[in-house]
């Protein structure tokens, strides 16, 4: 598969930064999809999706976030702004093409959505995969199971790897997609392995308010509200009224997994490469 990394310098206040971003780019592609992973996940999420986008000459452009991945690790609550992560999705501009939709999960989701939104909606269409309307009880278990996981060491690598299709539901992978998938999710330290995300990112999660009700309502642009069957957001009524008030919102909740769906199964590639496809026309 046709992919690369290139690591993008940006200057913060008086530090030189880096921001990772992953690339899968058919030859003479002329249109985009931009991916942002969740809040502990990397860009190695989409690679899957990716192998079948590049088919259909879609280049797929997915930057690891502050603190994840390759990209630069703070060590620093304060950070970890909106700011600053605004910054990491701002840098893969320079990747568009003619035709450029935009992809966010859960976490990811949110941030793209503010993004698209600050960017007068020039996009050409937006995936928001279980992406909750505002914070709320659900919201605010995630983030203390995360702050948890955050600071947890495992001695061996089996431990980890265990832990990880665990956690996250993904014993459906194997082979390469299996090892590669575990590999990003995973960082060595001195005395085994933790997830690969820094714990001072944690401090900009836990029990911040938002609601992106009133851009959802007022999307000027094709949105797909993607949802697991089981999803812990997708009973949320303001759901239904939000796809009543606005015909560009499609709501989905078919996807069988809960929070959020991994994108990589074969009928979830397919569903999003069909959107995608009548977004770019």
């Amino acid at each position: 598969m046709n992919e690369r990394i290139e690591t993008i310098g940006v200057l913060l206040g008086d530090y030189l930064v880096d921001v990772a971003v992953r690339i899968w780019e058919p030859k003479d592609s002329k249109s985009a999809v931009i991916c942002i992973h969740g809040f502990a996940s990397t860009s190695q999420d989409f690679a899957p999706l990716a192998e079948t986008l590049i088919k259909s000459g879609i280049t797929v452009i997915a930057p690891d976030m502050f603190g994840r991945g390759q990209s630069t690790f703070f060590g620093r609550p304060e950070a970890y702004n909106l700011q600053n992560q605004m910054i990491a999705i701002a840098v893969t501009k320079r990747y568009q093409k003619e035709k450029t939709c935009h992809l966010g999960s859960s976490w990811g989701a949110l941030l793209m959505l503010l993004h698209v939104a600050t960017q007068n909606w020039m996009t050409s269409g937006l995936i928001l995969n279980d992406c909750p309307i505002s914070n709320d009880a659900n919201t605010n278990r995630i983030g203390k199971f995360l702050t948890a996981e955050a600071t947890r060491i495992f001695p061996t690598w089996n431990e980890a790897e265990e832990y990880v299709l665990t956690s996250r539901r993904m014993h459906f992978l194997t082979g390469n997609w299996k090892n590669r998938y575990v590999a990003s999710m995973l960082r060595k330290v001195d005395d085994g392995w933790r997830m690969n995300y820094d714990p001072s990112v944690i401090g900009n999660l836990v029990e911040k308010e938002y609601s992106c009700e009133r851009l959802l309502k007022e999307a000027p642009k094709p949105v797909l509200l993607n949802f697991g069957s089981d999803s812990c957001y997708a009973n949320d009524p303001r759901l239904i009224e939000i796809t009543r008030k606005n015909p560009n919102i499609t709501f989905l909740n078919s996807m069988t997994e809960a929070h959020p769906p991994s994108l990589m199964k074969p009928d979830q590639i397919l569903t999003i490469a069909g959107y995608l496809g009548q977004c770019m026309g």
